[in-house]
């Protein structure tokens, strides 16, 4: 290099700014480091995230909405408890049920400040878990929320999602709801009471939206229910009764069953039961007493000629939790023709808090749900109390009673399945036992990310904790091991 390029070199190096550096270099670059990993790191959980659960969320993915039944369908021999973040009928519609669930773990309750909605498991015939959503209320399957005879349909007062209707009827194969109106095209109040076996109507009751009075001990309104018959395809309502008490004092499990040919309606009202046509033409009325019950939606015999009745051994009021699953329950029946007492199938008495008749398997034997009480559960007696309410069952088992004797559980369901509804064709058809599928956590609904994401940062964290740490044991260079560099 000539004196002359080092002249200029120097001038050039004397007119420049000084560079600022930092007291201690070698950290910041150290800072700099880990920083650059750390958002590495969460770039590729991110991605991650979004390519596992995006799809599954978001397009709904392995949807067999379309497939078609086939004669092996059965309700399976096992069920478990959904994943908590389950995608919905809407994202992933599951096709024809055989089951749905409702209860109070996490999967069906969820968590009060993250998840909290009321909730029902819809268990396809493929054994695919799907959920529907109901804004926080406690819904009871079979009750409250119906599947139809097919298992194709549910019929609910309301879903989220779906549109405001008297009641609201859900195909399981498309996801998409549709509202069936009520008596003057009202869109208020009415809940679901049973199908007709044929499924082309659907008995409900019908109550004010304002309460017409109060109750003078509990103070609660008085809102007094009218049964009533729609028509799924025409949408004509038919009033059968004028009441049937108030809404907030029925008896949920005994309140209807149709007959098999879907021409006659039993109807609970008080300590009675009232049998009419479907024009609510009265055929006669039979005095039960306060301890015999409608046996439940199966309540008629496969031929139509007898009516099932539950009657209560044991406690009735003032009753605790020991009392209440020490209860026992007879079976027995009614002519259909004229209300009288009969003979029919002998079955063995039923050990607990209530006894629910669903229908009757290959047209011999009685299938019904046992419930449990919930612990600490009190009865006070029936007005305010519901055998078979959401808040007062702590467990249910879904039985077949054999007559001549014998009692064979027909679903191994955890203890925390507080309700159930069975699709109709596969009772009546004996189907039971079929393959079980645990849930699959995917598709999911996008409360997920509010469950992975604050779990994913404790692992972070973790993992670049134990980086810095084998960093260290390897030992870092030294700041005064880098060689001098100097001018010539």
């Amino acid at each position: 290099m000539s004196e002359e390029v080092r002249a200029l070199l120097r001038q050039v190096g004397e007119q420049m700014p000084p560079a600022r550096l930092t007291k201690d270099p070698w950290s910041v670059g150290r800072r700099q480091r880990r920083t650059a990993r750390l958002r590495a790191a969460l770039a590729v959980l991110a991605t991650a995230t979004v390519a596992v659960v995006g799809p599954s969320v978001w397009l709904g993915a392995d949807d067999p909405a379309h497939q078609p039944a086939t004669t092996s369908d059965a309700v399976p021999r096992k069920v478990e408890t959904p994943w908590m973040w389950q995608a919905t009928v809407q994202q992933a519609p599951p096709g024809r049920a055989a089951l749905l669930l409702g209860g109070d773990g996490l999967g069906l309750r969820g968590i009060d400040l993250l998840d909290h909605e009321g909730k029902v498991a819809v268990v396809g015939r493929d054994g695919s878990y799907r959920m529907l959503l109901y804004h926080g209320a406690e819904v009871v399957p079979g009750e409250d929320v119906l599947l139809s005879p097919d298992g194709r349909y549910v019929v609910q007062s309301f879903v989220a999602g779906g549109p405001k209707g008297f009641l609201v009827v859900t195909d399981l194969t498309d996801g998409t709801s549709r509202a069936l109106p009520g008596p003057q095209g009202r869109d208020c109040c009415g809940r679901p009471v049973a199908w007709a076996p044929d499924g082309r109507a659907v008995l409900a009751l019908e109550f004010p939206r304002e309460p017409t009075g109060w109750d003078s001990v509990s103070r609660i309104g008085l809102l007094p229910a009218r049964p009533v018959l729609i028509d799924l395809e025409s949408e004509s309502v038919t009033p059968l009764l004028d009441t049937v008490g108030d809404v907030h004092r029925l008896r949920t499990a005994s309140l209807a069953a149709f007959s098999p040919d879907g021409s006659r309606i039993a109807l609970s009202v008080g300590d009675q039961l009232h049998l009419v046509d479907r024009a609510g033409r009265p055929l006669w009325t039979a005095t039960l007493g306060e301890r015999r019950h409608l046996a439940g939606l199966g309540a008629f015999s496969p031929d139509g000629t007898r009516i099932a009745t539950v009657t209560l051994d044991g406690c009735l009021r003032s009753c605790d939790t020991a009392a209440l699953a020490s209860r026992t329950w007879r079976v027995g029946y009614l002519d259909a023709a004229t209300g009288r007492d009969t003979s029919g199938p002998a079955v063995d008495p039923v050990r607990g808090m209530a006894l629910r008749v669903l229908g009757w398997r290959n047209g011999t034997d009685l299938v019904a749900l046992r419930y449990q009480p919930e612990r600490g559960a009190y009865s006070d007696g029936p007005v305010g109390w519901n055998d078979t309410g959401w808040w007062e069952t702590g467990e249910v088992t879904l039985i077949a009673l054999r007559p001549g004797g014998g009692t064979e559980i027909l679903v191994d369901s955890p203890g925390e399945i507080l309700a159930m509804d069975v699709s109709r064709d596969l009772l009546e058809a004996g189907r039971f036992g079929g393959p079980s599928r645990p849930p699959a956590p995917f598709p999911a609904r996008p409360v997920i990310l509010a469950v992975l994401v604050p779990a994913a940062v404790p692992v972070i964290a973790a993992v670049f904790g134990l980086l810095l740490w084998r960093r260290r044991r390897r030992g870092s260079p030294r700041r005064d091991a880098a060689p001098h560099v100097g001018h010539p």
